[in-house]
């Protein structure tokens, strides 16, 4: 216990160092870099039913330290950071995966089950990123490196790899109940979790498909996409999302206390629709397409679909 302790503890305050006074959003990476410390009181605190599959998740941030700093790496050689985008859903495979191979007895079809469901996820995750963020660096990743100039090598180890690591490994929880039970054939919770997945992924390609259409079109320059999925949510991609790791969730449930996984899928939902994603999105849109936006908003849901008002 004290080593670990330790280590967040030294951990914690470098990241508190290398913070610049002005930077944004420090209260994200005050809530973040907390989280570790708060996961290990829990894990000492619990029962020995409930610690043996929280130790096979801080074992997950482990791992999502080593995938941050290789990404990190490249990111400076390559002095683009915005290949997060890329690098954000292989640490989210290297997290689950990770998390599985040491809490499971053995991997059973159930679990290869699930670990697939999260590499396709991953492999399209990468595909539709790739190309937009591995050729030039995007914003705001660009602005980020003029504005802190020679602070901007440390400080991006942290405001980009660790923050975003910490919240994908908050995600992953469900991985660590789902692989700390025996049996290898597919539980009805799973099943309901094959169709939640399903739905969400659908919604997340459909919904992206038509998006990519409607700005290759090169009259929608400056419009709004309206029709579609786009009809009945103003962001049914992040909606999709949401379910995707929904889906992850239904498959812990085989565990007595897989229930209390659902801090991850319930964190992903907030931070889609409410704590980052959607409202950056809003923001832009709000900016740049003006009344257009604004009765786009009065007619669609923000984020779970609806049927648009007249």
């Amino acid at each position: 216990m004290l080593y670990a302790f330790t280590f967040w503890l030294v951990f914690a305050a470098i990241w508190r160092i290398a913070m610049p006074a002005e930077a944004r959003g420090r209260t994200w990476s005050y809530a973040h870099m907390a989280v570790p410390g708060v996961a290990l009181c829990v894990y000492y605190a619990s029962p020995a039913s409930l610690a043996e599959p929280l130790s096979f998740w801080l074992w997950g941030v482990l791992a999502m330290g080593v995938l941050g700093a290789i990404g990190w790496s490249i990111g400076m050689a390559k002095k683009n950071h915005s290949i997060m985008d890329v690098v954000y859903p292989c640490i989210s495979l290297g997290i689950a995966l990770t998390v599985v191979v040491l809490a499971a007895p053995e991997i059973t079809l159930r679990l290869v089950v699930l670990l697939g469901l999260m590499a396709i996820w991953m492999l399209r995750m990468v595909h539709h990123a790739y190309g937009t963020n591995v050729g030039a660096e995007q914003q705001p990743y660009a602005a980020h490196r003029k504005r802190f100039g020679k602070r901007w090598p440390l400080w991006s180890f942290f405001a980009v790899y660790m923050l975003q690591g910490i919240l994908i490994w908050i995600w992953c929880m469900p991985f660590a109940f789902a692989a700390s039970v025996e049996g290898s054939a597919l539980r009805a919770t799973d099943w309901i979790g094959v169709v939640v997945w399903l739905v969400g992924f659908g919604f997340l390609v459909v919904s992206d498909s038509q998006m990519n259409a409607f700005k290759a079109n090169p009259a929608n320059k400056g419009g709004i996409m309206d029709r579609g999925l786009w009809a009945y949510s103003r962001h049914p991609n992040y909606f999709g999302e949401s379910l995707v790791w929904f889906s992850y969730f239904m498959f812990a449930l085989a565990h007595p206390w897989g229930w209390l996984s659902i801090i991850g899928p319930i964190y992903t939902t907030w931070f889609m629709g409410w704590g980052s994603a959607t409202p950056g999105n809003e923001r832009h849109m709000a900016k740049t397409r003006g009344e257009a936006w604004n009765d786009y908003v009065r007619r669609v849901p923000m984020f779970f679909p609806g049927l648009p008002k007249r």
